[in-house]
């Protein structure tokens, strides 16, 4: 049972440092870095090319983080001695809630927000928006990486905050 915890653990640990990574490099360096230095048709055709196959590429490690992720919870349960404490299931739901959130942003935002873009990204670079606002990109797409970053790392905070409970 040891091998299967440590197994699906770093599997999850994987699944949550390349999905939030990877946002957290497209949001903070690739796209402002795009936005400064290339014009607006060079970006489209580099974002057209590039965001579905990472997209594609992310989606396999989400699926492994949320299996794994119900697979913890899963041993958890079998493995925990003692009774269930009020704190412990208050930060795990706390845990779950904030995970939910990027896992959500990432399905659900290229449905909403690719519908406006002519080629169905949520991503999309619009001509329109202010490239930066010191140094931080302002569209509609960027505020929704924000929150998906900051709901990941609350859940990887809530992660250690539950480790360190016994």
């Amino acid at each position: 049972m040891a091998i299967l915890d440590v197994m699906i653990t770093w599997i999850h640990v994987l699944g949550a440092v390349v999905f939030l990574g990877t946002m957290f490099v497209g949001t903070f360096v690739l796209m402002p870095v795009l936005k400064s230095h290339l014009g607006y048709e060079h970006r489209q055709k580099f974002v057209v090319n590039f965001i579905p196959r990472v997209r594609s590429i992310v989606r396999v490690f989400v699926a492994l983080l949320v299996l794994t992720g119900i697979g913890r919870a899963i041993l958890l349960h079998f493995t925990h001695e003692g009774p269930a404490s009020t704190a412990r299931l208050g930060v795990f739901g706390l845990k779950i809630f904030f995970a939910a959130i990027p896992v959500t942003i990432f399905l659900v935002a290229p449905k909403v927000l690719g519908k406006t873009s002519k080629e169905g990204l949520c991503c999309d670079p619009d001509a329109e928006d202010p490239p930066l606002f010191m140094g931080v990109m302002t569209s509609t797409g960027a505020a929704l990486h924000y929150t998906a970053i900051a709901g990941g790392w609350l859940a990887v905070l809530c992660a250690v905050i539950l480790g360190h409970m016994r």
